[in-house]
């Protein structure tokens, strides 16, 4: 046997790991496509003459929580925005726009979501879908291109299975990744824009929830005051539109109703197969309220305290401690699913893209987890997306390079121009 054999035998693994896993890449990635188009061929039928047909169920074809947006910002042209957070009212009405066999659809999003969804709402709901889609995607490759990530990564963030899947609901998240991801990697040098940015996560605060601590870990007070004045105009713009019952019916039944839906017993087949926080994962294990409640309290601190030292520390690149926010991000939050892990595939992209895109299987599994972890729900009966994550924390804070934080895994050229240029 000879004795160079082992050496041999690393060599063509690291040879071969490259080529493996761009291959699982690209089969799973083209199965989320088959099923992408399969989910979405049906609602262009939605835009001829006809419309939805009135034996839809909203919630059941392509245009699922959209179906909760368009109705909830009629109700704020029509001075009634406070019915959005009464239940029995906001399913009463969702009926007579769509259809009686409608089926429940809870709202329970900050006021400040009333804002977008009253503006979408004057146009039709097969065509507000699409419009919706259209707008909210470009808003997104806008901000991140602002931060001047390069196309290939905006490619993977745009095309990625969590953006797809945020497609087909009709949500909003990608372009909350986008003011994300765009405000991290602004805010050691455009400090006072980035924390504008930063600002508009008020439309979804749990992106946000590490904001205020990665700001003060930098002692980033123009960004501070950015971000406060953009919340300040937001909230008051929709005191303004939405009247004071809105936030008084938020406070009191809006989260009442999202803790209902978060405490519900643990079904696998529901939508939480698709979750991603550690109080899921909890509750999944079999773990009661309260023991799940409290590690994701210790969950959400210890995130915070990590976030707090990758922003004090000089180790991580811009990109990898934009990478390290988001991923710490998604550990923090108790409520959050697969949609919510855009501004996760364009990090994992960033990386990679900061690495010359050499990439492993491991790699490939974590771009692609949003996809696999409904799946592997379903076939095994264990949420193990808080593990996933992380571990691509752990893995990108050990390939972290030391002194400034160029990092071994490619060089300040791989990063953002203005970045790489304020890194010099």
């Amino acid at each position: 046997m000879p004795a160079n054999l082992p050496r041999l035998s690393r060599d063509y693994w690291r040879a071969a790991s490259p080529m493996l896993a761009y291959a699982v890449l690209g089969l799973i990635w083209l199965a989320v496509w088959h099923q992408f188009f399969a989910a979405m061929e049906p609602r262009f039928g939605h835009l001829g003459p006809g419309g939805m047909a009135i034996n839809d169920r909203p919630c059941e074809c392509p245009e699922c929580d959209f179906s909760g947006f368009w109705p909830a910002g009629l109700l704020v042209r029509m001075n009634r925005g406070a019915d959005a957070y009464q239940t029995g009212a906001f399913l009463d009405f969702r009926h007579h726009v769509f259809s009686p066999a409608a089926e429940l659809v809870r709202w329970f999003y900050p006021p400040p979501t009333l804002l977008p969804s009253a503006l979408i709402s004057y146009l039709p709901f097969e065509i507000g879908f699409v419009v919706w889609s259209v707008v909210f995607t470009l808003a997104a490759i806008w901000f991140w291109r602002a931060a001047e990530l390069r196309g290939s990564v905006v490619a993977a963030g745009a095309l990625s299975p969590a953006a797809l899947w945020n497609l087909e609901l009709g949500q909003f998240g990608a372009v909350m990744a986008g003011v994300l991801v765009c405000g991290l990697l602004l805010a050691p040098t455009r400090r006072f824009r980035a924390g504008a940015v930063l600002g508009l996560l008020v439309f979804k605060p749990q992106y946000g929830l590490l904001v205020p601590v990665i700001l003060l870990a930098g002692r980033n007070f123009r960004a501070i005051a950015g971000c406060v004045l953009v919340v300040a105009g937001i909230l008051a713009a929709t005191t303004l539109v939405c009247g004071w019952q809105a936030w008084q019916d938020y406070l009191t039944y809006g989260l009442a109703t999202s803790r209902l839906v978060l405490d519900a017993p643990w079904n696998g087949y529901d939508s939480r197969k698709f979750g991603i926080s550690v109080f899921w994962m909890l509750r999944n294990f079999g773990a009661g309220l309260e023991l799940s409640d409290a590690v994701q309290a210790v969950a959400a601190v210890l995130a915070a305290c990590a976030a707090w030292a990758v922003w004090r520390s000089s180790r991580p690149a811009p990109v990898e401690r934009m990478a390290l926010t988001v991923f710490l991000s998604l550990l923090a939050t108790p409520y959050g699913y697969t949609d919510d892990m855009v501004a996760w595939s364009v990090a994992l992209a960033a990386l990679a893209q900061r690495r010359g895109w050499r990439i492993d299987l491991l790699d490939a599994l974590f771009w692609l987890w949003p996809a696999l972890c409904p799946v592997i729900v379903m076939q095994t009966g264990l949420l193990l997306t808080p593990l996933v994550v992380l571990m691509a924390a752990a893995r990108t804070w050990a390939r972290c390079g030391a002194g400034g934080g160029a990092g071994r895994y490619g060089s300040p050229r791989s990063e953002p121009a203005a970045l790489a240029a304020a890194r010099r």
